[in-house]
């Protein structure tokens, strides 16, 4: 039997500072990198004229690093650690603004060149560490978010660089009309500036040593081999092709808006400050969207919101040649476009670091950004080509600064075709989830229980035919849910099945059902099976069926029980003896999904799983409710007894009403109307709630037929001494309801097993909410615990016994 997964460590305080200090230094060190490089590209313009091809020239040297040294970069991050790496980084940037600055002081462009090459050398051995060095930080429950604050950020300082480089440039260019002199006085700011990234280096705590080889020759020409180590894995081959394909993007949208800057400005005068109204928009809108995708990717990563955001990448890059470029309409697509672009990225790029073993991370970071380069320099040489074209063709208007939109856009259409294609579950999951969000509030809690990695049985109970996707949208991982095959004849379910990688299993054939589930387990999958194997129609806990024991066993895997709290009263729902009949109540509906310690597969039985869902009930149900009061109104509102919106009597001479908070609470939250009357009079009211006045009234009236009475006496497992009222014992112990009895609810269908609501000789069945620890009541309704009489049972469908003496020491 393999060993049950163990839960994922959270980061520590320490890493966590690691984490915030990497991202510290990265974006002082964008910003340097950035200012520094966006200092010289107006320079040359200034020096060359209009003739200056500076904005194309500079994206081929910032990627011709990558494909110098991808190799040796990658075996860097993989033979030391990353830390060391990130704080040599940091000092070499140093040493090299320092360069730079002599450079402007000779006055000497080309060395100034040289310099600005060397800091793209350096950004090619810093990218695998800053990448690879965060999910030995976070791990991989927070990569998704971690990975969109590094590049939000990362956006942010080369944004903030660009800007106040170019504006500096153009403000200082129009007082002295000496470049050399716009360009020198702020790059010994920058300079100066690079001073925090190392004194942030030295913050992150040490991480392991890789084992890559010893260097060797053959390392420079390994091009290829890392090439081959990363298309071997087809979902590291799918991510990094999306990713250079982004990146191929991004420089197009970046290069083509200087050029637009260019042809408004001639290059001369002006085309730092157009340039940087450009990059505020793009930088600004990927920044963004970048932010966006952290939120979007808080538990997890979704693969959906790729071809999603690609659908908005192509729609953008067509409205690009609508509005006048000089106008704020450009601005406003532009930054459209880049913010499309980041979120299509972000959940590309933390699959690709989650997916990447950690032994040959650094390895295959640097062949992506190999593949990453690669795309930026085909984008650079395509508007080159174009550039040398146009006035080689005589400049025709069709060959305008509008017409590499076309073939882009073209290309976005086709990427986000072929990515539905490759991820249709995950892009109809957030589609699909997206729209229950509209219409369901969802939170989780107890998730901090759930294992994150290897097999897992999710035990969740089943009130509403939506369960399935009120579990999909809370699960820290994707569930994929066990079906009964002869349901696959219909078309939306076959679909469904289909898209969510279902667990097909057959009623008729058990063993090779047991063997279905056990499989997914052990290849690693969250396989939920709902272990009533039917729909509540009572709302509570119905018995569980045996089988699931069994798989978990034969997995070897921990089995996690469930609750989805709230659903009740849904449309999905049998509320008011009847599904989808009725309108909702409320949009934006409450739901919470708790989730229970995992539970031993040894340890797995039915009472223990039983206790275990009870115990995520309660979870459940504090994520919701504000004290204990207002708990035991919900747990009212969780069953079908007394109901929603409708009137229900009571004696005026009962004082057990009143003695019950939770009830007070219902009525007010829940439109149920308390009506009061000195004789229980089933024709004005069919449903009646009190304890031993009410009791009595009933017994000696008159009136036939009777109504329901929910019977809170001391006396209430005894029968009514009135046959023509429906008798639902209850309990209530110190004012608090504990347990309901109902009337049998009807069948949703001919083939609907029965669902007794009532027993005799018990008082209901124990409310949702309540979990027992010993013969002690939990729950969010009894903060300090209940302690029930001794002898107190609970049978396999929840219903409560007391004997008589012990009824007798439960005040209500």
């Amino acid at each position: 039997m393999e060993e049950a997964p163990e839960v994922e460590k959270e980061p520590t305080r320490r890493e966590w500072t690691g984490f915030w200090s990497l991202i510290a230094q990265q974006t002082q060190s964008a910003f340097n990198e950035k200012a520094a490089q966006f200092l010289l590209i107006p320079l040359g313009g200034w020096l060359m004229g209009k003739d200056s091809k500076m904005e194309l020239i500079a994206p081929l040297l910032l990627s011709l690093p990558f494909l110098l040294f991808a190799p040796l970069a990658g075996w860097l991050s993989d033979r030391f650690p990353k830390r060391n790496v990130l704080v040599a980084c940091a000092v070499t940037q140093l040493v090299i603004l320092v360069g730079l600055c002599g450079a402007m002081a000779a006055q000497s462009f080309q060395a100034a060149m040289v310099c600005f090459f060397t800091l793209a050398v350096l950004t090619a051995f810093f990218n695998p560490a800053k990448t690879g060095i965060v999910k030995e930080l976070v791990g991989s429950r927070h990569l998704g978010f971690a990975s969109s604050i590094q590049q939000m950020t990362g956006m942010l300082a080369i944004l903030a660089g660009q800007i106040l480089a170019g504006l500096a440039f153009d403000h200082r260019l129009h007082g002295s009309s000496d470049g050399w002199q716009a360009a020198r006085g702020p790059l010994w700011v920058i300079t100066v500036l690079a001073l925090p990234p190392l004194f942030f280096s030295l913050l992150i705590p040490r991480t392991p040593r890789g084992e890559a080889d010893r260097l060797s020759p053959r390392l420079a020409f390994q091009h290829f081999h890392q090439m081959k180590d990363l298309w071997r894995n087809p979902e590291l081959r799918r991510s990094s092709v999306g990713i250079a394909f982004f990146v191929g993007f991004a420089t197009f949208i970046h290069v083509w808006s200087l050029g637009v800057a260019k042809e408004l400005t001639s290059g001369t005068t002006g085309f730092g400050t157009a340039a940087s109204k450009y990059m505020i928009a793009n930088s600004l809108g990927m920044a963004s969207g970048f932010g966006v995708a952290s939120v979007l990717m808080r538990r997890r990563i979704e693969l959906g919101w790729v071809p999603l955001a690609g659908i908005a990448m192509t729609i953008g890059t067509l409205l690009l040649a609508v509005p006048d470029p000089s106008g704020r309409g450009f601005l406003l697509v532009l930054g459209f476009t880049a913010f499309s672009a980041a979120v299509f990225l972000a959940p590309l790029n933390a699959f690709f670091q989650d997916r990447c073993p950690a032994e040959h991370r650094g390895e295959l970071l640097a062949a992506a950004y190999l593949q990453e380069c690669v795309g930026a320099i085909i984008a650079a040489l395509g508007l080159t080509a174009i550039s040398y074209i146009r006035p080689l063709a005589g400049n025709p208007w069709w060959l305008g600064i509008h017409f590499a939109l076309i073939p882009t856009a073209l290309i976005c259409g086709a990427v986000t075709v072929h990515s539905a294609r490759l991820v249709p579950a995950e892009l109809v999951r957030v589609v699909g989830l997206t729209i229950l969000r509209l219409i369901y509030r969802i939170r989780s809690s107890g998730t901090e229980h759930f294992p994150q990695k290897g097999g897992v049985l999710l035990l969740p109970n089943h009130i509403t035919w939506a369960d399935a996707f009120f579990l999909t949208a809370a699960c820290p991982r994707p569930v994929r849910f066990v079906m009964e095959a002869g349901f696959t004849g219909n078309t939306a379910v076959r679909l469904f099945s289909q898209l969510f990688d279902t667990v097909p299993i057959t009623s008729s054939k058990p063993r090779e059902a047991l063997r279905a589930s056990a499989e997914a387990l052990k290849e690693g999958h969250v396989v939920c099976i709902f272990p009533e194997g039917q729909l509540t129609r009572t709302g509570t806990l119905r018995e569980l069926k045996r089988g699931f024991e069994i798989i978990a066993r034969q997995a070897g895997c921990p089995l996690v029980p469930t609750w989805t709290d709230g659903a009740w009263g849904s449309i999905f729902s049998f509320e008011g003896n009847r599904f989808f009949t009725k309108f909702p109540q409320r949009l934006r509906y409450g739901i919470s999904v708790g989730f229970a310690p995992p539970v031993d597969p040894k340890d797995a039985d039915l009472e223990g799983i039983r206790q275990g869902m009870m115990k995520a009930s309660a979870i459940a149900l504090a994520e919701r409710a504000g004290d204990p009061a207002q708990a035991n109104a919900l747990q009212l509102s969780h069953i079908n007894a007394l109901q929603r919106g409708a009137d229900f009597g009571t004696l005026d001479s009962d004082p057990l009403p009143d003695a019950l908070p939770g009830l007070a609470i219902f009525e007010k939250q829940f439109d149920a109307i308390r009506r009061e009357s000195p004789y229980p009079d089933p024709s004005s009211e069919n449903h009646w709630l009190g304890g031993n006045a009410l009791r009595e009234k009933i017994e000696s009236s008159k009136l036939q037929p009777g109504g329901v009475f929910f019977d809170f006496s001391d006396r209430a497992t005894e029968p009514l001494a009135h046959p023509g009222w429906l008798h639902c014992p209850c309990l209530a112990i110190g004012g608090v309801i504990v347990a309901m009895s109902m009337p049998d609810p009807p069948k949703a269908h001919p083939g609907s097993q029965e669902q007794p609501g009532r027993k005799p000789g018990s008082h209901g069945i124990l409310l949702p909410g309540f979990w027992l620890d010993g013969t002690t009541l939990q729950g969010p309704a009894v903060p300090n615990g209940l302690p029930l009489p001794d002898g107190t049972t609970v049978d396999e469908e929840g219903f409560v016994f007391l004997t008589r003496d012990q009824r007798s020491a439960a005040p209500a």
